[in-house]
């Protein structure tokens, strides 16, 4: 789905830009320094919008959404800041406070309108996405997009550099937010350096699977790509998954399962070796929760041919994956490029992500949508809540030319009933 936001070419437009920072001033020279994960990350961006009723949000004024983000910003002031790099070349935030970018637009279609479409990879166009760079010290680590539809409904869109923190951070400053707005006082810790190590008391020292080294960008951060590549959403059940399979893994392994089987038909991957990513929530996340990058990113090799395999083999085997998160904080060095999303398949489970405890006005979301922008040739499908709790939405996102023959195959296997 397109990201358009050019005047006329879509029903978003009318795009204002402004800037939003925190309340109080930064003590001078402080600065905050990225781990080895956060840099492997550098290329990867997080988009998220959440979709609110006429009824929630009628009344709502720019003056409304900008208020509570100066107290959410005193408390993670860094993440207004702007990168630098060290004489090593390695990147930093100077805390200078520039703020954040904040975006008004319109949209056209009442909110019943839009959500009327089945595909919610169309959310993204509700975003304004800019990389970092190719100017360090100009480019914003987060754009907000605040979009108002006919009826009097508002998106709240996140272009979020995911450097700075993983998906359940971005649900957790969001959720600041609300809390903000109704009145609260709200505190984020700061981490230490401890609590943004990882420890792996086992490791082997081997290489991890889960990144790939690519060429240098410099200053422009954005992920290079060999294809061209599309993204397509579907909604289902937590029924219709695990009647897919009598295997004994969650709903997110089983469906990841499906999906890694289907891909791989449509790749003609016969060969007994193959190696798939995982991204799954910290199961020793803080609490309470901050802004950092700590997802266990894990890595799953099998030697058998995923494409003819029984589906219960393909299920315990992502039961059985690896954190490679030690070895990667580990070997990102200073200067060199890396992607996670897309170095390999690429599985993400954000389904215990808190989305809908964004309450604003006494009212959960309508409708909730997250996934990465910087994804690698091999693809990744974003698993997240649906509004309804026991529906998932699906997220995939693939090279063009191989996006139908996998909805084909999906839909053959029961996934999806329609292949558009």
């Amino acid at each position: 789905m397109g990201r358009l936001q050019e005047e006329g070419s879509h029903p978003v437009h009318g795009f204002r830009l402004s800037t939003v920072s925190a309340s109080r001033p930064t003590e001078t020279g402080t600065t905050h320094e990225p781990t080895g994960l956060d840099l492997a990350m550098k290329l990867h961006y997080l988009q998220a919008v959440y979709i609110y009723s006429a009824e929630t949000a009628r009344d709502l004024t720019v003056r409304h959404v900008k208020g509570p983000l100066f107290s959410v910003f005193d408390q993670v002031p860094w993440i207004t800041g702007r990168f630098r790099r060290h004489d090593s070349g390695r990147p930093y935030i100077k805390c200078n406070d520039c703020g954040t970018r904040f975006v008004e637009s319109d949209c056209d279609l009442t909110v019943e309108e839009w959500l009327r479409v089945p595909d919610r990879s169309i959310d993204e166009s509700l975003v304004y996405h800019q990389p970092v760079g190719p100017e360090l010290a100009f480019s914003p680590l987060i754009y907000i997009q605040m979009t108002r539809f006919k009826c009097g409904g508002l998106a709240l869109g996140f272009n979020w550099a995911h450097i700075i923190g993983d998906p359940f951070s971005l649900s957790h400053f969001f959720n600041l937010w609300t809390r903000a707005f109704a009145g609260e006082k709200i505190y984020c810790p700061k981490t230490s350096d401890l609590e943004r190590s990882f420890q792996n008391p086992n490791s082997t020292g081997k290489k991890p699977d889960s990144i790939k080294r690519v060429n240098p960008v410099g200053d422009h951060w954005v992920a290079p790509n060999n294809f061209k590549m599309t993204t397509y959403s579907f909604n289902l059940t937590v029924n219709d998954i695990k009647s897919q399979s009598p295997a004994n893994g969650n709903e997110f392994e089983i469906l990841s399962g499906i999906i890694w089987k289907c891909i791989a038909k449509v790749r003609g991957e016969s060969e007994p070796t193959v190696t798939i990513t995982v991204i799954r929530s910290d199961p020793n996340g803080l609490n309470p929760r901050a802004v950092r990058n700590s997802q266990m990113i894990s890595s799953v090799h099998v030697d058998f041919s995923v494409a003819d395999a029984n589906l219960e083999e393909i299920v315990k085997s992502i039961g059985d994956a690896k954190d490679e998160r030690f070895r990667i904080d580990e070997i990102v060095d200073d200067v060199s490029d890396f992607i996670v999303y897309g170095a390999k398949l690429t599985f993400v489970d954000l389904s215990d992500v808190d989305f809908y405890e964004a309450v604003v006005m006494g009212r959960s979301p309508e409708s909730v949508y997250c996934n990465v922008q910087g994804i690698g040739d091999d693809g990744a499908v974003v698993v997240l809540p649906a509004v309804k709790k026991e529906e998932r939405v699906v997220t995939v996102t693939l090279p063009e030319e191989e996006m139908e023959k996998v909805k084909w195959e999906m839909k053959k296997c029961g996934l999806i009933t329609l292949v558009n």
